[in-house]
Protein backbone atom coordinates (compact mmCIF):
# COMPACT_ATOMS: atom_id res chain seq x y z
CA UNK A 1 0.00 0.00 0.00
CA UNK A 2 2.98 2.37 0.63
CA UNK A 3 4.80 1.92 -2.91
CA UNK A 4 2.46 3.51 -4.76
CA UNK A 5 2.73 6.67 -2.68
CA UNK A 6 6.18 6.46 -2.53
CA UNK A 7 6.37 6.63 -6.65
CA UNK A 8 3.92 9.78 -6.80
CA UNK A 9 6.00 11.60 -4.33
CA UNK A 10 8.97 10.64 -6.80
CA UNK A 11 7.30 11.75 -10.06
CA UNK A 12 6.24 15.10 -8.15
CA UNK A 13 9.95 15.86 -7.25
CA UNK A 14 11.19 15.02 -10.29
CA UNK A 15 8.73 17.39 -12.33
CA UNK A 16 9.39 20.31 -9.95
CA UNK A 17 11.97 21.53 -12.30
CA UNK A 18 9.86 21.43 -15.56
CA UNK A 19 7.73 23.31 -13.46
CA UNK A 20 10.37 26.01 -12.43
CA UNK A 21 10.76 26.43 -16.33
CA UNK A 22 7.31 26.41 -17.72
CA UNK A 23 5.67 28.43 -14.67
CA UNK A 24 7.87 30.43 -11.88
CA UNK A 25 11.04 31.05 -14.56
CA UNK A 26 8.87 33.06 -17.34
CA UNK A 27 6.99 35.05 -14.43
CA UNK A 28 10.53 36.00 -12.77
CA UNK A 29 12.29 37.00 -15.68
CA UNK A 30 9.09 39.14 -16.60
CA UNK A 31 9.66 40.81 -13.40
CA UNK A 32 13.34 41.46 -13.66
CA UNK A 33 12.52 42.76 -17.00
CA UNK A 34 10.06 45.10 -15.98
CA UNK A 35 11.99 46.15 -13.57
CA UNK A 36 15.35 46.70 -15.04
CA UNK A 37 13.71 48.85 -17.59
CA UNK A 38 11.86 51.36 -14.59
CA UNK A 39 13.13 54.42 -13.42
CA UNK A 40 15.55 53.43 -11.07
CA UNK A 41 17.54 52.32 -13.88
CA UNK A 42 17.99 55.59 -15.15
CA UNK A 43 21.24 57.90 -14.84
CA UNK A 44 20.56 60.02 -11.48
CA UNK A 45 20.98 63.12 -13.10
CA UNK A 46 17.70 62.13 -15.22
CA UNK A 47 16.16 60.98 -11.86
CA UNK A 48 16.65 64.58 -10.05
CA UNK A 49 15.47 66.22 -13.79
CA UNK A 50 12.52 64.42 -13.20
CA UNK A 51 11.97 65.10 -9.56
CA UNK A 52 12.90 68.78 -9.85
CA UNK A 53 10.05 69.00 -12.78
CA UNK A 54 7.00 67.51 -10.75
CA UNK A 55 8.00 70.42 -7.99
CA UNK A 56 8.86 73.47 -10.13
CA UNK A 57 7.58 72.10 -13.82
CA UNK A 58 7.70 75.77 -15.08
CA UNK A 59 11.40 75.59 -15.68
CA UNK A 60 12.95 75.17 -19.24
CA UNK A 61 15.06 72.20 -19.99
CA UNK A 62 18.20 73.90 -20.34
CA UNK A 63 17.26 75.18 -16.78
CA UNK A 64 16.23 71.42 -16.11
CA UNK A 65 19.34 70.01 -17.72
CA UNK A 66 21.87 72.48 -16.02
CA UNK A 67 20.54 72.23 -12.30
CA UNK A 68 19.90 68.44 -12.12
CA UNK A 69 23.83 67.89 -13.56
CA UNK A 70 24.69 70.68 -10.83
CA UNK A 71 22.76 68.72 -7.85
CA UNK A 72 24.34 65.05 -8.96
CA UNK A 73 27.55 67.02 -8.90
CA UNK A 74 27.86 69.05 -6.12
CA UNK A 75 25.84 66.05 -3.86
CA UNK A 76 28.74 63.74 -4.10
CA UNK A 77 30.65 66.38 -2.41
CA UNK A 78 28.45 66.42 0.89
CA UNK A 79 30.21 64.49 3.53
CA UNK A 80 29.76 60.62 4.12
CA UNK A 81 28.81 61.73 7.89
CA UNK A 82 25.82 63.08 6.41
CA UNK A 83 24.04 59.52 5.63
CA UNK A 84 24.50 58.31 9.41
CA UNK A 85 25.95 54.81 9.11
CA UNK A 86 25.94 54.74 5.25
CA UNK A 87 24.99 56.37 1.91
CA UNK A 88 22.66 54.51 -0.19
CA UNK A 89 22.20 55.43 -3.75
CA UNK A 90 20.81 58.65 -4.17
CA UNK A 91 20.99 59.74 -0.21
CA UNK A 92 23.52 62.61 -0.92
CA UNK A 93 21.21 64.00 -3.82
CA UNK A 94 17.57 63.60 -2.19
CA UNK A 95 19.53 65.05 1.05
CA UNK A 96 20.51 68.28 -1.28
CA UNK A 97 17.18 68.71 -3.31
CA UNK A 98 15.60 68.23 0.34
CA UNK A 99 17.50 71.14 1.15
CA UNK A 100 16.83 73.27 -1.82
CA UNK A 101 13.31 72.46 -1.80
CA UNK A 102 12.77 73.93 1.87
CA UNK A 103 14.90 77.30 0.83
CA UNK A 104 13.94 78.42 -2.46
CA UNK A 105 11.31 75.73 -3.92
CA UNK A 106 13.76 75.54 -7.16
CA UNK A 107 13.07 79.21 -7.74
CA UNK A 108 16.75 80.31 -8.92
CA UNK A 109 16.35 84.04 -8.06
CA UNK A 110 14.60 83.43 -4.59
CA UNK A 111 15.70 86.14 -1.96
CA UNK A 112 14.12 86.50 1.46
CA UNK A 113 13.76 89.33 3.19
CA UNK A 114 17.01 89.18 4.88
CA UNK A 115 18.57 88.92 1.69
CA UNK A 116 19.26 85.43 1.85
CA UNK A 117 19.72 84.74 -2.29
CA UNK A 118 19.59 81.74 -4.38
CA UNK A 119 18.58 78.07 -4.64
CA UNK A 120 19.89 77.60 -1.33
CA UNK A 121 19.40 80.77 0.01
CA UNK A 122 23.13 81.76 1.02
CA UNK A 123 23.73 85.53 2.56
CA UNK A 124 25.96 87.55 0.72
CA UNK A 125 28.37 87.31 3.47
CA UNK A 126 28.24 83.88 3.78
CA UNK A 127 28.70 83.34 0.68
CA UNK A 128 32.23 85.57 0.61
CA UNK A 129 33.19 84.07 2.99
CA UNK A 130 32.58 80.36 1.81
CA UNK A 131 34.54 81.00 -0.94
CA UNK A 132 37.75 82.73 0.24
CA UNK A 133 38.06 79.25 1.41
CA UNK A 134 38.92 78.16 -2.13
CA UNK A 135 40.46 81.27 -3.15
CA UNK A 136 37.91 82.89 -4.85
CA UNK A 137 36.00 86.22 -5.52
CA UNK A 138 32.31 86.12 -5.80
CA UNK A 139 29.84 89.15 -6.59
CA UNK A 140 26.06 88.90 -5.12
CA UNK A 141 24.81 88.46 -7.88
CA UNK A 142 26.75 85.45 -8.49
CA UNK A 143 24.76 83.66 -5.65
CA UNK A 144 21.74 83.57 -7.84
CA UNK A 145 23.49 81.16 -10.70
CA UNK A 146 22.91 77.56 -9.58
CA UNK A 147 26.17 76.32 -10.17
CA UNK A 148 27.98 79.00 -8.26
CA UNK A 149 24.63 78.75 -5.11
CA UNK A 150 24.91 75.10 -4.65
CA UNK A 151 28.67 74.52 -4.77
CA UNK A 152 29.01 77.50 -2.19
CA UNK A 153 25.85 76.24 -0.30
CA UNK A 154 27.40 72.45 0.06
CA UNK A 155 30.95 74.04 1.11
CA UNK A 156 28.54 75.31 4.02
CA UNK A 157 27.20 72.21 5.08
CA UNK A 158 29.78 70.54 5.25
CA UNK A 159 31.61 72.87 7.45
CA UNK A 160 28.69 72.54 9.70
CA UNK A 161 28.75 69.40 9.69
CA UNK A 162 32.47 69.35 10.60
CA UNK A 163 31.71 72.05 13.52
CA UNK A 164 28.70 69.76 14.71
CA UNK A 165 30.30 66.00 14.66
CA UNK A 166 28.67 64.86 11.80
CA UNK A 167 25.28 65.55 13.36
CA UNK A 168 23.39 66.30 10.31
CA UNK A 169 20.20 67.39 11.86
CA UNK A 170 22.32 70.33 13.80
CA UNK A 171 24.08 71.03 11.16
CA UNK A 172 20.95 71.42 9.15
CA UNK A 173 19.20 73.43 12.21
CA UNK A 174 22.86 75.81 11.86
CA UNK A 175 22.28 76.21 8.45
CA UNK A 176 19.23 77.51 8.37
CA UNK A 177 18.97 79.82 11.53
CA UNK A 178 23.05 80.33 12.02
CA UNK A 179 25.30 78.36 14.46
CA UNK A 180 24.75 81.10 16.87
CA UNK A 181 20.99 80.60 17.22
CA UNK A 182 21.23 76.80 17.45
CA UNK A 183 23.84 77.18 20.64
CA UNK A 184 21.08 79.84 22.14
CA UNK A 185 17.91 78.32 21.60
CA UNK A 186 17.97 74.93 19.62
CA UNK A 187 17.29 76.20 16.23
CA UNK A 188 14.01 75.67 14.47
CA UNK A 189 13.32 71.72 14.12
CA UNK A 190 10.41 71.94 11.50
CA UNK A 191 13.43 73.37 9.16
CA UNK A 192 15.03 69.96 9.66
CA UNK A 193 12.14 67.92 8.97
CA UNK A 194 11.35 69.41 5.72
CA UNK A 195 14.47 68.67 4.59
CA UNK A 196 13.66 65.03 5.40
CA UNK A 197 10.76 64.94 3.83
CA UNK A 198 11.94 65.77 0.77
CA UNK A 199 15.17 63.51 1.05
CA UNK A 200 12.09 60.97 1.36
CA UNK A 201 10.17 61.82 -1.36
CA UNK A 202 13.39 62.29 -3.91
CA UNK A 203 14.00 58.43 -2.61
CA UNK A 204 10.55 57.18 -3.09
CA UNK A 205 10.69 58.27 -6.86
CA UNK A 206 13.73 56.71 -7.44
CA UNK A 207 11.44 53.47 -7.03
CA UNK A 208 8.91 54.67 -8.93
CA UNK A 209 8.15 53.08 -12.53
Amino acid sequence: MLQPKIRKRYIFIASLPLLYQSLVAPIAGSLIGKSSTGRNSLPESTQIKEYIRSERPSLTEPELELLSLTVEKESERINNTACGVYCQKGEKAGLLLGIIKTESEFFRKARSKKNAMGLMQIMPQTGSWIASWEGKNIKKQDLFEPETNIHLGVSYLNHLLETHEGNIRLALLAYNAGPGAVKKWGGVPAYAESVFSGQEEYLGSRESF
